[in-house]
């Protein structure tokens, strides 16, 4: 049996493609679904069936698109409300695709009516389990995505999710998780490492760490920061189904075109390199840098109906930010402009970008407020001794915590969203100096 990853970096998430022979059973795909049917192409795999382990609070999912095209049964829980045709399963069904056996295991948790699949063949008789947001690499799916009310009885769930998984398959069972790979899903982990079998992280896993139900349940309960602002749109926009993404190239957008729509109320984001913009960026565009957690914070500090310019350069792939947005169901994407065009409209602006040895030698002993933009979690565990700690997603809102005659030194753990951070205040009318380094160089110093 062979399983090929299908990973999507910018949100820490992985589908799979599982298969035997040239039949295929496809889990948890994204919206961009042209990757999935070019790797089975390339394999010389038909489809047979798609399925969601569970209605996704990350992303917007793929499963209806890809089983629509190809004509394929999709797998959902029987209790998931959708607004779709679908293949309604439930705990101990077992579906024979050619020569894959499918079995639907019952494991809520991460939400109510969460599923793994466990797919074995006459080749592989162990198999693997699709465990989606119930079992991770090291942890467990996070378990307040529903309601607060929801939480304590769903961490008792995925508990006991994790418990019967361990206990009811075999220890050399594959084991191959949808999220924990940097998505905020992810619940508190360990830093051991095992081998990716199910006995491996019975013997790692943060689950079983904690014989006590109790125990492991407050544990989790005070582990969490707050999530993505964006995670509340993912579950109606999968109930109701999503099509496919085939993003395109904005249209391309004169400055005097651009600063007009900005002026009616879209949002420019830059989407250039953090240096490019610390060096000149158009008066009143945000930095955010695309890479792997552009969308994430983009989507995070940002309504998700907004309209927006990508302001871009000729480095700049405006087509991987489009797709990277309609993963998490921004669609609207106005056009796209040039930095330089822009900036001949609306002015030129720059900010001050230093390291942390810059810092210490010649800011330290300076009036101005240090500003830590990193998570709750993160500044508990080593901070900056002085430094106001206000999460990147919630700078805007508690701006008035700070005081705008004396300059602001922004920093997080390494640069990115303090450079984001920073651009904001910028345009706020904060002086600002961001701190582009790796944290641990400025602890270092302490």
């Amino acid at each position: 049996m062979d399983i090929v990853v299908v990973a999507t970096p910018e949100l820490g998430d992985r589908s799979y493609v599982v298969a035997e022979g040239t039949v295929a059973f496809v889990v948890d795909p994204q919206r961009d679904i042209d990757r999935i049917i070019q790797i089975c192409a390339e394999h010389g795999l038909i489809v047979a069936a798609v399925g969601d382990t569970h209605i996704h609070n990350d992303y917007v999912s793929g499963g209806l698109a890809l089983s629509s095209e190809l004509g394929v049964p999709y797998l959902v829980h029987a209790d998931d409300q959708v607004a779709f045709e679908r293949v309604a399963v439930r705990d101990g069904d077992v579906f024979e695709f050619g020569p894959l056996n499918v079995e639907v295991l019952h494991t809520p948790g991460h939400t109510p009516n969460h599923i793994s699949f466990r797919v074995t063949s006459v080749s592989d008789p162990t198999g693997v389990v699709m465990s989606g947001g119930s079992m991770l690499y090291g942890s467990v799916g996070r378990t307040d995505l529903i309601s607060e009310e929801m939480t304590e009885p769903l961490s008792r769930a995925q508990y006991r999710s994790a418990h019967r998984i361990a206990d009811s398959l075999p220890s050399e069972t594959e084991l191959m998780p949808t999220h924990g790979f940097g998505s905020f899903c992810s619940a508190v982990s360990v830093q051991e490492v095992s081998d990716g079998t199910v006995g491996g992280e019975r013997r790692v896993n943060i689950v079983f760490k904690y014989p006590d139900e109790d125990e492991f349940v407050a544990m989790l309960m005070a582990s969490y920061d707050p999530y993505p602002a964006y995670y509340r749109h993912m579950g109606p926009a999968n109930r109701a189904g999503a099509s496919a993404l085939r993003p395109m190239a904005p249209r391309r957008l004169s400055g005097p075109e651009a600063a007009e729509l900005c002026g009616a109320g879209a949002i420019a984001i830059d989407i250039r390199s953090r240096h490019e913009h610390y060096a000149s960026h158009p008066r009143g565009s945000y930095l955010m840098e695309y890479g792997s957690s552009f969308s994430t914070y983009l989507g995070w500090m940002f309504p998700s109906d907004s309209a927006f310019i990508l302001v871009t350069d000729s480095s700049s792939d405006p087509v991987a930010a489009v797709r990277s947005l309609g993963f998490i169901g921004i669609e609207e994407i106005v056009g796209q402009v040039e930095a330089a065009e822009l900036s001949l409209v609306l002015g030129e602006g720059s900010i001050t970008a230093i390291d942390f040895a810059e810092y210490f030698d010649h800011l330290r002993t300076t009036p101005h407020q240090l500003l830590d933009v990193r998570n709750p979690s993160e500044h508990r565990q080593n901070r900056l001794p002085g430094a106001i700690q206000i999460p990147i997603y919630e700078v805007a809102n508690r701006i008035d915590e700070l005081d705008p005659s004396i300059p602001v030194v922004v920093h997080c753990a390494a640069g990115f969203r303090a450079s984001a951070a920073g651009s904001l205040l910028t345009q706020r009318g904060f002086n600002v100096v961001v701190i582009n380094d790796d944290l641990a160089n400025g602890l270092a110093r302490l």
